[in-house]
């Protein structure tokens, strides 16, 4: 009897004490597991980086994996500080038959040693742990026992939702090594350019990464976390245009692969080399006018400022231009000419014609700047001219009187002089009568003599080089007056290298006055004049008598006979 009292009071205190056990200390079945990617390592304890590390079901032969049903997990420190960064719904698993089969967010891989449906979960994204041996803690728990916390909110990221210490849960503890930055900086020489550079970065096991670097702010880019002891390969797969007359040569790229040193950056460096693009200059020469045949060298200076400064020589007519080669393209170049050959005989060159210049240097492409070069055919040698400008004082028209003396002047010019053996001849008309010694001489024409007989004058110059005067006096003879009107007087110049030029002077000869008569007498016979008194006398008795006519013939008015009849 007291056996069975005593078995029933313990098998009620067993019940009792189970009763009693708190609900979290209820433990998952199966295990927490961290793995690499795939899932064919599992509890690695050591990871090279942080997105190294997986979740799984369980391992892939035997052992013990997670009950079927849905879970959510986190990242922590090993003392708690929460490091997972998205919402708990980002974190969110389902299990099935000893995998996980689905998740709500996370990077996945399919598991690599079972043809069943089975994937593991990058833990990734999660901040770096604060702990200085770099470990970190991974929490799986039930969902049904996560979604009884309190204020449990599946999406909240501010604050971020915690598993609570209530939960239905297990831990598994990590580290990860040292990681390191990878720094891409792009430097570009040559010219000025901006724009964005692609970049393939290939890290191995590490992961690979296409990245840009906008240049020249910031001019570089950094991949964080990359595990220590990797091998990171750099290349270039893109960049912008080149600024125009310029093009990309082969890019530099120093420090690559690069050993990513844990808790360090190393830095590769991008260069981008500009290269200015050439184009030609050439200079045609032609010539107008000019011999037949003409052949010479002309030289020409181009001023390309900064970008050159060139002298060539153009040989014409073969092969008549000349070409400057690989000036940088989107020069400005100024074409002066700076020598012509010798003129020709009977031609003189004109100014040069420069068309196209200044011009501007094209990108693996020829400008043409062409020089024309008129000759302009000489005039024929100057012909010497000798001229004759005769003159004299007299009034004109109102004439001299016959006596009187003229004055004559004889202005002679000369034009591409001398000439040799000059002669002036000046032949005086009727009329006037040359005043002997009254010639006067200039400094070449020397007076040589008056000959009566045909009333010429004459001077004479051994040679004439500049314009000169002489001079002479004539007398205007008795009667000429009653010569035609006026007297024309003739002078020639000439030379043994001129024709002869005339020129004549005219001068008037006023008649002379008539003799003064007496006035003719009022009567006929008698030579002394009339008395003024008596004329005046007989004009009075002549009027009186016409006024006793008028009365005694002429009727008389009424009035007046009244008068007379008292």
């Amino acid at each position: 009897m007291l056996f069975w009292t005593a078995l029933f009071m313990l098998s009620v205190a067993l019940q009792y004490g189970a009763a009693m056990v708190p609900q979290k200390a209820l433990a998952l079945t199966g295990a927490v597991f961290t793995s690499n990617f795939d899932g064919t390592g599992i509890d690695l304890n050591i990871y090279d980086s942080k997105d190294a590390v997986y979740l799984t079901g369980g391992p892939c032969q035997g052992g013990s994996h997670l009950a079927d049903g849905d879970y959510y997990f986190e990242i922590t420190s090993p003392n708690g500080v929460l490091l997972s960064n998205d919402s708990i719904g980002d974190r969110f698993i389902t299990v099935d038959g000893g995998f996980i089969v689905s998740t709500s967010s996370h990077v996945t891989h399919d598991v690599a040693c079972t043809s069943d449906p089975g994937i593991t979960v990058k833990l990734m994204p999660y901040d770096d742990t604060p702990n200085p041996g770099g470990e970190y803690k991974l929490t799986v728990a039930t969902a049904s026992s996560v979604e009884e916390c309190n204020g449990f909110d599946a999406d909240s990221t501010d604050p971020i939702f915690e598993i609570c210490n209530q939960a239905d849960q297990k831990s598994d503890n990590y580290k990860v090594g040292p990681n390191g930055d990878l720094r891409i900086v792009k430097e570009v020489d040559g010219g000025e350019v901006s724009g964005d550079f692609d970049f393939h970065v290939d890290c191995g096991d590490a992961g690979e990464f296409d990245v840009t670097v906008t240049f020249p702010d910031p001019g570089f880019v950094v991949i964080p976390d990359l595990p220590e002891d990797a091998q990171g390969t750099v290349t270039e797969t893109g960049m912008p245009s080149p600024p125009a007359n310029f093009e990309w040569g082969p890019v530099t790229i120093s420090g690559s692969p690069a050993t990513i040193v844990g808790d360090a950056t190393v830095t590769v460096t991008a260069t981008n080399h500009l290269i200015r693009q050439t184009g030609d200059l050439t200079i045609i020469k032609e010539v107008t006018g000019g011999p037949e045949g003409f052949e010479g060298s002309f030289d020409v200076h181009v001023d390309c400022g900064a970008d050159g400064v060139f002298d060539r020589t153009i040989d014409f007519p073969d092969p008549g231009e000349v070409t400057i080669d690989d000036i940088p393209a989107g020069a400005e170049c100024t074409v002066t000419e700076t020598g012509v050959p010798a003129d020709p005989d009977g031609f003189e060159w004109g100014d040069p014609d420069i068309s196209g210049s200044p011009a501007t240097i094209e990108a693996n492409a020829t400008v043409t700047v062409s020089i024309t070069n008129p000759l302009e055919e000489l005039p024929p040698p100057d012909v010497p001219t000798l001229t004759i400008d005769k003159s004299n004082d007299s009034p004109g028209v109102s004439g001299v009187a016959e006596g009187d003396t003229v004055h004559f002047t004889l202005d002679y010019d000369l034009t591409n002089g001398p000439v040799d053996k000059g002669v002036i001849e000046d032949v005086l008309p009727d009329g006037l009568t040359y005043v002997e010694d009254s010639a006067t001489d200039s400094d070449e024409f020397v007076f040589i003599s008056y000959t009566s007989a045909t009333r010429t004058l004459r001077w004479e110059a051994l040679q004439v080089t500049k314009d000169g005067t002489v001079e002479y006096d004539a007398t205007v003879d008795d009667g000429a007056a009653g010569n035609a009107q006026p007297l024309i007087n003739t002078a020639t110049i000439d030379s043994e290298d001129t024709g002869p030029d005339s020129d004549t002077s005219q001068v008037f000869v006023a008649p002379p006055p008539e003799a003064e008569t007496a006035p003719p007498t009022d009567v006929a016979g008698s030579s002394e004049p009339a008395s003024p008194a008596g004329s005046l006398l007989l004009v009075l008795l002549a009027l009186a008598g016409i006024v006793l006519a008028v009365v005694f013939v002429a009727p008389t008015p009424a009035s007046i006979r009244r008068r007379f009849d008292r």
